[in-house]
């Protein structure tokens, strides 16, 4: 319960980067799950391990963009959890900026490729649009879990 407090105490200090150390790990192992889903995929493991790590990372600043778009928009850095429509407003940034960043990437510059594997939606890859749907609410939940763990006990002060 100790690392829970230590998260609990970050999250209230900077909420941003409790966020953050929520969804990275996430994102690290969605980002090589999905890794038979782009063309790339045969390339030697150091590549692939730094490809993968260099997403994740970015994963990482489209997550901390959106947080602080809603920063913005709710005029606080504390809307986890207390403002209503914070989380959708959120999660629709990161959407938003998602599906425009593998439209370019992939058909404008063509830093990246999809692989004949990747499903498709409107040319865009299933698998980034599911992971900015999936993972980032899931990181919010698993904060707030971590949060609510930390209830004072016996009249000790949070």
């Amino acid at each position: 319960m100790e690392k829970a407090g230590e998260v609990c105490d970050l999250a209230h200090r900077s909420p941003e980067w409790a966020l953050l150390l929520w969804a990275l790990p996430l994102n690290a192992a969605w980002e090589f799950a999905q890794s038979p889903l782009y063309a790339d995929w045969n390339r030697d493991w150091p590549y692939l391990i730094w490809t993968r790590l260099h997403c994740t990372a970015g994963d990482g600043f489209i997550l901390l963009g959106a947080f602080w778009f809603t920063s913005l928009a709710f005029r606080t850095r504390h809307w986890i959890g207390t403002r209503r429509g914070a989380d959708a407003l959120f999660i629709a940034a990161g959407f938003g900026y998602t599906l425009w960043s593998e439209w370019y990437n992939t058909s404008v510059r063509a830093s990246w490729g999809y692989s004949a594997n990747m499903p498709l939606i409107i040319g865009i890859g299933l698998a980034p649009i599911l992971q900015w749907t999936l993972l980032p609410p899931l990181a919010l939940r698993l904060l707030r879990r971590s949060e609510s763990r930390r209830a004072p006990r016996d009249g000790a002060p949070a």
